[in-house]
């Protein structure tokens, strides 16, 4: 998130940045609270993008991988 925060901080194209960060993410994250399998499936929407196009670390997408998965266990 941090990186993200940076990104569109930093670039020089103003707002116009932030549609393409928004379309390259998502929104579905709004209203997750991680509290059902729903919410974690939107978790899941929002980091999947940023994993894809590197925008995460690997490191990070792997700990979101295990973090997740544990996640749904004690959801079941």
């Amino acid at each position: 998130m941090r990186t993200a925060l940076l990104l569109a901080g930093c670039g020089t194209s103003g707002v116009n940045g932030v549609p393409a960060l928004r379309a390259a993410i998502g929104t579905s994250l709004a209203g997750a609270q991680g509290k059902t399998v729903a919410d974690q499936n939107k978790i899941d929407r929002t980091m999947a993008p940023g994993c894809a196009v590197k925008l995460s670390t690997p490191a990070e997408c792997d700990r979101h991988t295990v973090a997740s998965a544990a996640r749904r266990q004690e959801l079941k």
